[in-house]
């Protein structure tokens, strides 16, 4: 029987649950027009779960969102993913924000990815992903940030969020425009069953913040 899997993500600020069996992508919230904007995690999963024919005793594990991106959103989905795992003793498996944007927008391209998303003011968490890996991942502020897009403007493409205000000695300055902030579910369950066969399991995970390591994970 194919392994089932529950796809949590959040840390855009956008709510999205996706269910997997196997690598095929069976449910997703964000295709709903009546889930689309709603907060509920549960919700949404019971949604994903009544439009499958599933129940949670089904799940085989718990791949989710741990950021960086809004804190609040990101602790949010991430305690939901932790008590799922601990009610039901499956594993839950945590997918850096990074990995994750940069492998949508790279679509197995040759260019790397530079993703970018505002911390506390006037941090960024910035990030490169390349050849499938998060090659780099570091905590800056919007100096170090700005000087790190400006030497990968031409080289990269760039995801996340961002927006930087031009210094009065350059006022011609333009920035790149971010090419997505969130990744597809497709791209979720592939990237979710890859940490599936190479990560450790447990049963719990930690978002990242400010206070956490910010090595590439």
């Amino acid at each position: 029987m194919a392994m089932m899997s529950l796809l949590l993500q959040n840390s855009a600020g956008q709510m999205a649950v996706g269910l997997g069996e196997g690598d095929q992508l069976i449910f997703d919230s964000s295709l709903d027009a009546g889930l689309v904007g709603l907060r509920n995690v549960q919700a949404h999963v019971q949604a994903g779960l009544d439009q499958s024919g599933k129940t949670m005793s089904d799940v085989d594990c718990v791949f989710v969102d741990i950021g960086p991106g809004g804190l609040g959103a990101t602790r949010t989905i991430v305690a939901f993913a932790n008590a799922l795992g601990f009610a039901a003793s499956i594993p839950v498996i945590g997918l850096h924000a990074f990995e994750l944007i940069g492998r949508h927008v790279s679509a197995g391209g040759l260019r790397p990815v530079v993703c970018i998303r505002p911390a506390a003011r006037p941090n960024y968490y910035i990030g490169k992903y390349e050849a499938g890996l998060l090659s780099h991942f570091t905590f800056a502020d919007v100096v170090a940030v700005k000087d790190f897009v400006w030497a990968h403007r031409d080289i990269a493409d760039f995801a996340g969020k961002f927006a930087f205000t031009n210094d009065e000695n350059a006022p011609d300055e333009i920035w790149p425009m971010s090419q997505g902030n969130s990744a597809s579910m497709d791209c979720f369950l592939a990237l979710g069953l890859e940490k599936y066969q190479t990560s450790t399991h447990s049963t719990r995970v930690f978002p990242i913040s400010e206070n956490l390591s910010v090595t590439a994970q």
